[in-house]
């Protein structure tokens, strides 16, 4: 797994897992690794590292999320790698609202943004909407490299969070109840599987995109 800031040695980690992706039942090549630490305060972060370097896209994104102590974002980095581009940045919540500024092919940018429900592409993102059903104000950031200026930019977007019924299914040989979350914005459509901890187990676009687990971790501090 690839980070944006290295773990500290203060940092004590909570959950860690790894999904790997599939398109219409065959494996892309590409996985997302996401580990939960926790820091001073009720701190934590959290790292993604969606690696799709063996994926026919061949793009790679680095988020590292610092979530205060009822799990809102207040700081994010990230970058981008992919179709010949790079991207870079990071973003600050305040009291009205979030400002971003990134670097793309070395031309800066900033972007301003109002909304309340935040989440990032990648799974691990996603479960960011955990606490949010209901809400209908959103942040997002754009992951397409055909507009270079515009790649990664953090956007506002009406969105739909809606939970469904929970199922007790056995993941990595233990039973847990799993919930799906559907997120919906644009012309975008998600459901992603929680467990209790808010981890994702499975991901499914309208595409025909699907993530499935194959490796979660609870350590015991």
């Amino acid at each position: 797994m690839r980070f944006i800031i290295h773990e500290l040695p203060y940092e004590r980690p909570l959950l860690a897992g790894r999904l790997r992706y599939e398109r219409d039942g065959a494996p892309t090549g590409a996985v997302e690794s996401w580990r939960l630490t926790a820091a001073a305060e009720g701190y934590r972060f959290l790292r993604v590292d969606l690696d799709a370097r063996e994926a026919p896209s061949g793009r790679s994104f680095l988020f590292h999320v610092v979530l205060n102590a009822i799990g809102r974002p207040e700081q994010l980095k990230f970058r981008f790698w992919g179709d010949g581009h790079e991207a870079s940045g990071s973003a600050v919540w305040d009291k009205d609202g979030v400002v971003a500024t990134r670097r793309v092919a070395g031309a800066a940018y900033e972007d301003t943004a109002h909304g309340r429900a935040f989440w990032f592409p990648a799974g691990a993102g996603l479960a960011l909407l955990a606490g949010w059903a209901g809400e209908t104000s959103g942040m997002t950031m754009l992951a397409d490299p055909a507009d270079p200026a515009r790649l990664m930019a953090l956007v506002e977007t009406p969105v739909v969070i809606a939970w469904g019924e929970a199922q007790l299914e056995e993941v990595a040989g233990e039973l847990l109840p799993v919930r799906p979350l559907a997120v919906a914005w644009s012309d975008q459509r998600r459901t992603v599987w929680l467990d209790g901890e808010a981890r994702p187990i499975r991901l499914a676009a309208h595409n025909g995109l699907t993530a499935t687990a194959e490796r979660l971790v609870r350590y015991q501090n």
